[in-house]
């Protein structure tokens, strides 16, 4: 990266010279950089923190899912409208794990 000497910003690149877009600085290139090496990378494998299973599910009850119609769900309360209104209750299914929310 090239920074404009007199301003100060990043430098732009285009038609063989770096230019300021914010002041009328002008740098040409009088030869060109070529890149000899390249280097591979590879990812490397990350071993999960916590499993999905060690995760809390939450408080389980009885209610009917809409997508399979298993019996229970698990549920979890939030305050999403202003505080005089009351909270919404959001279910999770304990089988497909399908998410709706308590009208």
């Amino acid at each position: 990266m090239e920074f404009c000497p007199t301003c100060g910003n990043l430098l732009r690149y285009g038609q063989s010279q770096f230019f300021c877009s914010t002041c009328p600085y002008i740098a040409r290139i009088e030869r060109q950089v070529e890149i000899k090496k390249k280097q591979l990378l590879v990812k490397k494998s990350i071993d999960p923190v916590v499993k999905k299973d060690d995760i809390p599910k939450g408080p389980e009850t009885e209610a009917p899912c809409p997508r399979c119609g298993h019996e229970k769900a698990y549920f979890k309360t939030m305050q999403i409208r202003s505080a005089d209104e009351p909270e919404s209750r959001f279910y999770r299914c304990v089988k497909c794990e399908q998410t709706w929310r308590e009208e």
